[in-house]
């Protein structure tokens, strides 16, 4: 497998745990991670991509993914194979839950990536989001506001599914 590329942004340091934790169930493996805060150059060089951002207001992505997103809109993800994580409350802002995965999602997929990790909606409580395809998550759906007790198992049970799906 060639290496990943994880590429994340946080605020108030939630994702950078989670990202944490992304890495430990990734030993073993070829990795590096990037901040989006610094950029997104080394993503045209990668053909194995996790991209991860919690999402803000009414599904908005997270500020150093906004600052980065017109250059990210313009990359070429032909023959790149993506997974996307996204970081909300579902209880909070049921209304819009992990809606800045599709953000990511519209762009990797419109620009030719084979998007991997799609996830059951089993176990969330949310009113509605934009982050389902038929009837799965486009991508790992984490809340560590209240069910941050599950994140261990749901990252570790999401790698395993998506490794053999890299190139």
């Amino acid at each position: 497998m060639k290496k990943i590329g994880i590429f994340y942004g946080t605020t108030s340091g939630i994702t950078a745990g989670i990202v944490d934790e992304i890495e430990f169930y990734l030993r073993g493996e070829e990795y590096e991670v990037f901040d989006v805060a610094n950029g997104i150059d080394e993503m045209a060089g990668l053909d194995n991509l996790i991209l991860v951002s919690p999402t803000y207001g009414v599904g908005e992505l997270q500020r150093d993914w906004e600052a980065v997103y017109d250059t990210f809109k313009n990359l070429d993800f032909t023959g790149k194979v993506v997974g996307i994580v996204g970081v909300g409350n579902q209880f909070a802002f049921g209304e819009s839950y992990v809606g800045a995965m599709r953000k990511l999602y519209d762009v990797v997929e419109k620009n030719g990536a084979k998007v991997v990790g799609f996830t059951s909606t089993v176990g969330y409580s949310y009113e509605e989001t934009e982050a389902i395809v038929g009837d799965k998550f486009i991508g790992l759906a984490l809340d560590e506001s209240n069910q941050d007790n599950e994140t261990p198992d749901r990252i570790k049970a999401w790698i395993e599914e998506i490794k053999p799906l890299f190139n």
